[in-house]
């Protein structure tokens, strides 16, 4: 593929041997039409994601829930977005969840980012109505340690509701019951 060139639906793949660790891919999401990259979370982002849901799993069965990672989330007609988080009442073979059967959606930021997240990814969860959005902070390249900020929806917009410190624990009775230990989220 040539540098700095997205790689095209039904383009043949280049030979990936040479690519290096240093090398950056790309997530393709799909917001009302447009195809919009963003970078491939790395290693620790995806622990970090793991590990959140895995400790929302069962808290979110008990309300008849499911908690899943880096899920097709269609938002709408002709905007699908990949959230490092979504919990929905979705069938277990599904392609895709469905924003109207979305309870929670969280992202996690890159060390260093803007806390409020990517503010277009935002807008696009807010838009879809999704009522809760949890936002994960690792305060270093490290990942050792994370804060948590949790967000309800309000006449369009997220506003916060509870969060976590690094080393705190979050507890929250809405969108269901849930504990989420900081330090839970560094283990890797």
């Amino acid at each position: 593929m040539t540098e700095g060139r997205l790689q095209r639906r039904g383009e043949p793949w280049e030979d990936l041997g040479s690519m290096t660790p240093g090398d950056v891919g790309y997530r393709l999401d799909g917001v009302e039409g447009d195809v919009l990259p963003s970078l491939t979370p790395t290693v620790p982002h995806q622990s970090v994601a793991h590990l959140l849901v895995r400790s929302l799993r069962t808290s979110a069965r008990r309300a008849g829930l499911g908690a899943h990672g880096g899920v097709l989330l269609r938002l709408g007609p002709g905007s699908l977005l990949v959230p490092d988080l979504a919990v929905a009442r979705v069938d277990r073979l599904a392609a895709f969840a469905e924003a109207a059967d979305t309870t929670l959606v969280g992202e996690i930021t890159r060390p260093g980012a803007d806390p409020t997240g990517t503010p277009n990814r935002i807008e696009h969860y807010a838009a879809a109505g999704i009522p809760w959005f949890l936002l994960a902070q690792p305060e270093s390249a490290e990942h050792k340690a994370v804060s948590l900020r949790l967000f309800h929806l309000s006449r369009g917009r997220y506003l916060e509701h509870t969060s976590a410190s690094p080393g705190q624990i979050l507890v929250a009775k809405e969108p269901f019951p849930f504990r989420i230990r900081t330090t839970d989220l560094v283990v890797f």
